[in-house]
């Protein structure tokens, strides 16, 4: 089966990650797939790029980057002419989804990668409309990698028959020795005995640092740590977040690290992994922090209390004093209870939410599409 996997960008996120993953776990099959990008090729597309797979970006800007970008992509799939088209997140879907069929295309599933709108995206919440309303005649079936993202969607609109909730999937991440993870602390700055929050992801209001360092600055006195924040904008060019650990004297102990290529080093670096989000549907964050061993405390956001379990602790969002007290219950454990909680969160994560179990879902729902006769009424 021939399919192409339309994506609204190919940067560093939760979406774009778990394509990459997904992908490259059959890279046999990387002759049956093309990977196009409305935007640019970034870093994921470079890398997938470097082993072999066929990656186009369109470069979408501009005042008519949509009908453009329209004319661009149904014309590339007239030439390739795809069994099935996947498409990830709001813009693929629908500028994917109608290029798909004014191109021909038999079979179109939609990936939907979000519990709720993006704060502060009014165009997206315009294409989300949109999707909505052709939800019902568009897509043959429309993938939410959360119970909670099939919900909400179903309430902005979208057909509720078109949905089956297919998770992230994680592989094990690998230890590092601890040769290793003591030379990145002292690189780091980091001195012994400090215990280490880390948190990943992108600077955004949904990601909530501003949440975390709120959070920070209510932690007890006597407790020996330290927080890193890992992700785009997360660095000490970022004025909003520097003037918000300044106003809580928290500058010393919050280290900015920004966008990085070696999460696997600094996650086995970290004792405590903390995630603050206002919104995650279910986040590849999170479960690749616990494929590593972490004991994990997280926002009760998206599905993340049915990833973590009991191998973790859960705090309202928006709440700084309880996710406070959460760490803080946390960094109190005993060496020996943190690990446990870590070895029980790698035993879910990897047995219950599999990069394989995953894998296999999605070529059951490609087959089970591949076995209609005919595309969707238009």
């Amino acid at each position: 089966m021939k399919v192409v996997h339309i994506s609204t960008g190919l940067d560093i996120g939760g979406a774009e990650i778990m394509l990459e993953r997904l992908l490259t776990s059959h890279p046999e099959r990387k002759d049956e797939l093309v990977i196009i990008s409305l935007q640019d090729e970034g870093p994921i597309g470079a890398r997938l790029r470097n082993q072999g797979y066929q990656v186009i970006a369109l470069n979408m800007a501009g005042k008519l980057a949509f009908p453009v970008a329209l004319w661009q992509l149904t014309k590339l799939l007239k030439q390739i002419k795809p069994d099935l088209v996947q498409t990830w997140m709001y813009h693929a879907d629908l500028l994917g989804g109608i290029a798909a069929r004014l191109a021909g295309v038999r079979h179109l599933v939609w990936g939907i990668h979000c519990s709720n709108l993006p704060i502060g995206r009014p165009l997206t919440k315009l294409v989300m409309k949109a999707g909505a309303a052709m939800s019902g005649w568009l897509p043959d079936a429309i993938v939410a990698v959360a119970e909670v993202a099939r919900q909400n969607h179903i309430g902005y609109g979208y057909n509720a028959n078109k949905f089956i909730v297919i998770p992230n999937g994680f592989s094990p991440l690998s230890s590092i020795p601890a040769a290793q993870k003591e030379a990145t602390r002292r690189e780091l700055g980091l001195k012994e005995g400090q215990l280490i929050i880390g948190s990943v992801g992108r600077n955004h209001p949904d990601k909530g640092q501003d949440i975390l360092i709120e959070a920070l600055a209510l932690l007890p006195a006597e407790l020996n740590w330290r927080c890193i924040l890992v992700g785009r904008d997360n660095e000490p060019g970022n004025v909003g977040l520097t003037k918000q650990l300044e106003r809580h004297n928290l500058s010393d102990k919050v280290l900015l690290l920004g966008l990085r290529d070696d999460i696997p080093v600094l996650l086995n670096c970290f004792d405590v992994f903390c995630l603050p989000s206002r919104s995650e549907a279910f986040p590849m964050a999170l479960g690749e922090a616990m494929s590593v061993g972490l004991p994990c405390v997280a926002t009760d956001v998206g599905d993340c209390k049915e990833l973590i379990g009991e191998t973790g602790l859960i705090a309202p969002p928006q709440n700084p004093s309880l996710l406070a007290t959460a760490l803080t219950t946390m960094l109190c454990f005993s060496a020996d209870e943190r690990n446990q909680l870590g070895q029980k969160a790698r035993e879910r994560v990897l047995g219950s939410f599999s990069l394989n179990v995953v894998s296999q879902q999605y070529e059951q729902l490609y087959s089970r599409i591949a076995k209609q006769k005919e595309p969707a009424d238009v």
